[in-house]
């Protein structure tokens, strides 16, 4: 039995107050307990908001989240609380480039669309759109329309934000006997206007037309004064579009690609030009035309012999054979290619024939109208130049000679050498099949009667039949004295380029002729015209002389062309 040491003793507990501390002390527990499992709990939900020490963090209050499937079920104090999912990001709206309009003309639309669809892939900071300067203006009820760039034209030698400049022409019929004016007579026709003249791009003058040379030079010249320049024209404050826009729209409008065509009529380099030749003289032949021939882009002829120093003379009337040095000759005036389809191409045999083709090749002068058979005497000449390809042919269709001699005999065979004889149905076939292959077919005919001025009936059949097969030009020869140029259908036909570099006894007038070439085929024609001297040498001719053999072609072309002038 305890004792109290002399104090009251101590009262016994009523039960029902034990089991209220008892409880108490339970839920006491329980609390402590959901305060340390929270804790963590609360920071994994916003790692962005920890607090930054343990001194000032302040407890997240604990968030019950239902058991799933069960939404009213209570929290247990070892459960884990559920994830959060993450808030979507929204995706950010693309700002609206302002519109921007280009307007150009019609002509010029198909580029200027290339180069506003390179500029609207690259999304540069605006939306850009073409318009035609000829589409009317809207209402000025309407809301005003977007921003504006203009291509727009002016004769301003070097404009800001130039795209492309090209040449227009004082355009006058080409059988018009005016060939130049000075550079005020050309302000002034550009002022007031003349009754014969159409100011025109040259690009889009009429082939039935020619340009007058301004101070001596033609279109084609660096120099040419009279330039219609394209420039960027632009609201204020749209210098960036302009820089922007510049650059695109020169690589889609570059210059037209143009091929300059120097062509002569017939070339025999025996008698006196031979004797030169032999003794070692390979420039006396052409020095006096050299600088014409050098300055086209191609230059080509007619090859009025043999070549070489092999086989025998053919029964005929007037054999003719070029040395060897011949061919070096050619290739050191300019000379690209010639025909070797004519009435004294095989005069020495097929010997010499092929002698001749090899000695043209060594000298990088390329050859059509013959070869070592059928196959290669009708095979065209390719050539690329300036980013167009023209492709030549050659062929001769010339009556039986007094003497009973039949050129159509040295046609070449399945394995034989010879030449391409021009049957229309043949040209057609072979015009027909390179066309498709190239921008540009040209033909060169050797055909007609010699020393008629007027075109036979089976010259201008063969070289009309090219024309309609699709060439775009044929240049022909035999006659010996120069005839006329028909503008026919899509083509022209040079029918006569004379004589050029020959001892004969015919007349000493000769040209030539130069001819440019686009890819719509022939843009203009222009005669330089020429003078065969004693012993067959050509010499650029005076003034005085020139107006009387152009006025001889103008007056046979007319002639050719009677519903045209």
């Amino acid at each position: 039995m305890h004792t109290n040491c002399g104090k009251p003793p101590l009262k016994p507990l009523r039960p029902w107050f034990a089991w209220l501390w008892a409880g108490m002390a339970i839920l006491l527990l329980l609390a402590l307990s959901a305060c340390r499992d929270a804790a963590p709990a609360s920071q994994a939900l916003s790692p962005a908001t920890a607090p930054a020490s343990a001194e000032t963090a302040v407890p997240a209050p604990l968030t019950a989240t239902p058991a799933a499937g069960d939404p009213g079920a209570p929290l247990s104090p070892d459960a884990a609380p559920t994830a959060v999912p993450p808030t979507a990001t929204p995706t950010p709206t693309a700002t609206p480039r302002p519109p921007l309009e280009l307007q150009v003309p019609a002509n010029l639309a198909a580029a200027a669309a290339e180069a506003l669809a390179q500029l609207n892939q690259a999304a540069t900071g605006w939306e850009w759109y073409l318009a035609l300067q000829d589409e009317p203006a809207p209402p000025e009820s309407e809301n005003p329309g977007p921003a504006t760039i203009r291509l727009v034209s002016s004769l301003d030698a070097q404009p800001p934000n130039l795209v492309r400049q090209a040449p227009l022409a004082l355009a006058v019929p080409f059988v018009t006997e005016w060939e130049e004016v000075s550079a005020e007579e050309a302000q002034t026709i550009l002022r007031d206007g003349h009754a014969l003249v159409r100011i025109v791009p040259w690009a889009e003058m009429p082939r039935t037309h020619k340009a007058l040379r301004i101070d001596g030079r033609g279109p084609a010249d660096p120099a040419y004064p009279l330039q219609q320049s394209w420039r960027l024209q632009a609201d204020a404050g749209l210098e960036t579009a302009v820089a922007e826009l510049l650059p695109r729209l020169q690589a889609a409008l570059p210059p037209e690609p143009l091929v300059h065509l120097a062509a002569v009529g017939d070339i025999m380099l025996d008698r006196s030009l031979g004797a030169a030749l032999q003794r070692g003289d390979l420039a006396y032949p052409f020095v006096g035309v050299a600088a014409a021939l050098r300055a086209a882009d191609l230059t080509v002829g007619n090859l009025e012999s043999a070549l070489g120093d092999v086989g025998a003379p053919q029964p005929k009337r007037y054999p003719f054979r070029a040395p060897p040095e011949a061919a070096a000759a050619l290739a050191l005036a300019g000379f690209d290619l010639v025909s070797l389809a004519n009435n004294h191409g095989m005069d020495y045999g097929p010997e010499a024939l092929l002698q001749a083709l090899a000695l043209l090749e060594a000298q990088g002068v390329a050859t059509v109208g013959a070869g070592a058979n059928a196959a290669a005497a009708y095979a065209p000449h390719i050539f690329e130049v300036n980013g167009l390809r023209l492709a030549f042919l050659g062929y001769v269709h010339v009556p039986v000679e007094y003497s009973g001699f039949d050129t159509a005999s040295w046609t070449a065979g399945p394995t034989t050498p010879g030449l391409a004889w021009g049957d229309p149905a043949q040209i057609r076939a072979d015009v027909t099949a390179v066309a498709p292959q190239v921008d540009l077919v040209i033909v060169l005919l050797h055909s007609g009667h010699e020393y008629v001025a007027a075109p036979s009936a089976a010259q201008m059949a063969a070289a009309r039949a090219a024309v309609e097969a699709g060439a775009h030009l044929v240049i022909g020869h035999h006659a010996h004295i120069l005839q006329g140029i028909e503008f026919y259908g899509e083509g022209v036909i040079v029918y006569g380029t004379g004589n050029f570099a020959f001892e004969i006894d015919g007349p000493p007038e000769t040209a030539v002729y130069h001819i440019w070439l686009d890819r719509n085929g022939v843009r203009e024609i222009a005669l330089e015209p020429a003078i065969i001297q004693f012993g067959g040498q050509p010499r650029l001719a005076e003034t005085w002389e020139a107006a009387a053999i152009r006025r001889q072609v103008y007056s046979l072309t007319r002639f050719l062309n009677l519903a045209t002038y």
